[in-house]
């Protein structure tokens, strides 16, 4: 019994159905782990972690098209940067505060133990999702980069909630031995002393961390860079088509400057003498590095037929000077031809498509299942943004 990274399983709901593939797997007798909707700890049947750390924690996702009424928050699962952000079980409540929600308290244990430096007690984390009812994914071993708090609107009430950063080890599979063992350890220290542990997992703990890397050697194909047809993603692309292209380039630098995790500068270019570049900016590596990235990027409102091709590519990067940085942005999808020039050649290009795009707007609290926040998109296309002539450059000397 293993878990394959991005393989379905059955759910049946509980450890007496025989086909069940989920449940019946992870839980063991005396783990303590109930059938919750989102995060579910399972316990040291021997209770050897004074820190009351669980043996491993299971964080389940559910799409937002089968389960808004289960899960109100928006989690996003980015394999191709080896990254989930998973929203905690924090809910309107008449007594209940941020840390009596048990997975709550689970994280924030588990976050505290690592900023004391503590590795030996750390649990290992699976992520799944939830693709339909009877059915999860595995998205990988994970372990907990960051744990914020936010507010988040709960059926129109304000709501504390933790907000964590997950990063996905670079782990194919994991087997159900190994975390039986862990479970069932009668030594802390021997916890991870089974032949099945990863290894990876054990230079995590030694203080190496090695993310996935799908990027490098694989081509995403088309399905995986849109939404689902019909979908609420989908029906937030059509909206960004339906818009002006003046308008769609306002609206892209707008989403750009809401990016708060990096401090940068960007501005649309104007409709004529652009230098082939619809938005321009630097990103800025503070002190004591103090280095600047200048980008330059454009955009393609293209319908979902029709794709970005190597040409567009190809024109990007050849615009590109020797310290500039390109950003591609479309409602669209890449060729596996695009994608596989910019992989091939190491071009400093990142691509974003149609799906990647609308990730990013609910992201940003800027878009959810009803489509583009009418507050947001009035104020950006009423206000005319600071532009910017780019001016030709010099030749490079030598």
């Amino acid at each position: 019994m293993e878990y394959e990274l991005d393989k379905c399983y059955v759910d049946r709901g509980g450890s007496s159905f025989p086909d069940d593939e989920f449940l019946r797997w992870i839980n063991i007798d005396r783990s303590g782990m109930r059938n919750s909707p989102g995060i579910r700890p399972l316990k040291y049947v021997h209770r050897i972690s004074e820190d009351g750390l669980p043996a491993y924690l299971i964080l389940v996702t559910h799409d937002k098209s089968s389960s808004a009424a289960l899960n109100p928050w928006e989690d996003i699962v980015d394999l191709l940067n080896a990254q989930i952000l998973y929203w905690g079980d924090s809910k309107v409540h008449d007594s209940k505060r941020l840390d009596d929600f048990q997975g709550n308290a689970v994280l924030r244990r588990i976050y505290d133990y690592m900023l004391e430096g503590g590795r030996e007690a750390i649990p290992p984390i699976l992520h799944f999702s939830k693709p339909k009812v009877g059915i999860v994914r595995f998205n990988g071993l994970c372990v907990l980069d960051q744990l914020d708090i936010s507010w988040f609107d709960d059926g129109g009430h304000p709501v504390r909630n933790y907000h964590a950063r997950l990063s996905v080890l670079d782990c194919e599979k994991v087997t159900v031995a190994w975390l039986h063992h862990r479970a069932e350890s009668t030594d802390i220290k021997n916890v991870d002393r089974h032949p099945d542990c990863p290894g990876v997992w054990k230079r995590f703990k030694r203080g190496q961390k090695m993310p996935i890397d799908i990027r490098a050697s694989e081509i995403r194909p088309r399905l995986s860079q849109l939404p689902p047809e019909g979908s609420p993603d989908a029906n937030v692309l059509d909206q960004l088509v339906g818009l002006d292209p003046w308008d769609f380039e306002k609206v892209i630098v707008a989403m750009f400057r809401q990016v708060k995790e990096v401090t940068h500068h960007i501005d649309g270019t104007r409709r004529t003498a652009d230098g082939g570049f619809d938005f321009v900016g630097t990103f800025v590596i503070q002190r004591p590095l103090n280095y600047e990235i200048h980008f330059l990027g454009e955009v393609k409102r293209y319908s979902r037929t029709t794709a970005v091709g190597p040409k567009d590519v190809s024109r990007l990067v050849a615009r590109l000077g020797r310290k500039d940085y390109g950003i591609f942005v479309t409602t669209s999808y890449f060729t596996d031809q695009a994608q596989r020039e910019v992989i091939a050649d190491a071009y400093p290009v990142h691509l974003i498509s149609g799906a990647d795009l609308v990730n990013m707007l609910r992201y940003l609290r800027i878009a959810s299942d009803s489509g583009v926040r009418d507050d947001w998109l009035e104020s950006v296309l009423t206000t005319a943004p600071p532009t910017f002539t780019l001016v030709p450059r010099r030749a490079h000397a030598g």
